[in-house]
């Protein structure tokens, strides 16, 4: 037969009262304190004994004890505070995008830190997809740091909530810090760091995910939802038509999207400064985005990514017979 072994209560549990109330001898008190962080029962011991009384504003509690009455008030307004701080480092990250407009130095560099710093976090995981000087020279979105070039709704998401979450975070340490910390003992910062760093993988995650699903729809250009298509002429464009999903429901612009996603891949080739023909912006499923050109001539067609394909001399026709498209 096996005996399941009891867990032994720790002996210092009965002693956090005392804690509380300063009651202690000052050597007694600093060896609890130390305990508090390493202990899970003490510390569950600590917050009961807190949150038994956190109501204490609103209810009138018989309690005579004055220190533990300073101690429930400590821990409300801690809460406060670092919910205050979190929530003002959240709007501050969101609107730390725009730190260059700030003139005056201390804001701006309030502004700046959580933004840098996800410039520095988000490049880690994403410096691959930016773009060589020279390709976003011909590129008229690249995006405000760059990671997410082909998705400027998810460049605009992750420009400005990675910052608002890494500012909420640097808020809530400093709103611990200023804290009780015989309440907001050092092992609730850890816990707090742990789970800050969950968030952040799973949000990392979830633009890797995103920007992926983009990548392999351009890459085989399907879910085409819309373009806009210019005439290029040398260095300049002007503007044709844009074919939105109500657009596509007419044969000629369907087939036109059919001919951009049945082209013959050729290989890779460097998109093209100088132009004679039409530049597409095509709109892909999920927010994708990006610049195709195609040479009026030969039907040869470059992606911005440096994908090159092969147009057929008769479904060049479609773009031809465009208002304004060489005929």
């Amino acid at each position: 037969m096996k005996w399941r072994r009891n867990k032994v209560a720790c002996t210092n549990k009965s002693k956090i009262k005392g804690f509380l109330e300063e009651k202690l001898p000052e050597q007694e008190m600093k060896t609890i304190e130390k305990h508090l962080e390493n202990c899970r029962d003490c510390q569950k011991e600590l917050d009961k004994l807190l949150n038994d009384n956190i109501n204490l504003e609103t209810e009138q509690l018989e309690v005579d004890d004055a220190v533990l009455i300073s101690k429930i008030k400590a821990r409300i307004k801690g809460v406060r505070r670092i919910t205050l701080y979190g929530l003002l480092g959240f709007i501050i990250g969101v609107f730390s995008r725009f730190y260059t407009r700030d003139d005056f130095l201390l804001t701006k560099a309030v502004m700046a830190l959580p933004y840098k710093l996800a410039e520095f976090a988000l490049g880690i995981f994403f410096s691959k997809n930016t773009l060589h000087p020279w390709e976003g020279m011909f590129y008229r979105y690249a995006g405000e740091m760059g990671f997410f070039p082909y998705h400027p709704i998810l460049d605009f998401v992750a420009t400005s909530l990675t910052p608002a979450i890494i500012a909420s975070f640097i808020a809530v340490i400093i709103g611990y810090l200023f804290s009780d910390k015989r309440i907001f003992i050092r092992r609730k910062i850890i816990n707090f760091l742990l789970a800050w760093l969950i968030v952040f993988l799973v949000w990392t995650g979830v633009l890797y995910g995103t920007y992926g699903y983009t990548l392999a729809k351009i890459d085989s250009l399907s879910g085409v939802t819309g373009m806009t298509i210019y005439k290029a002429e040398k260095n300049s464009t002007s503007w044709l038509i844009r074919i939105d999903q109500d657009a596509l429901r007419e044969e000629k612009y369907a087939e036109l999207v059919a001919a951009i996603s049945q082209a013959e891949k050729k290989g890779k080739k460097m998109f093209p400064q100088e132009k004679n023909g039409f530049e597409l912006l095509v709109d892909f499923k999920g927010g994708g985005q990006i610049p195709i050109y195609l040479e009026k001539n030969t039907g040869e067609m470059i992606v911005h990514n440096g994908d090159a394909y092969q147009v057929s001399p008769d479904k060049m026709e479609l773009l031809n017979d465009l208002p304004g498209g060489g005929k």
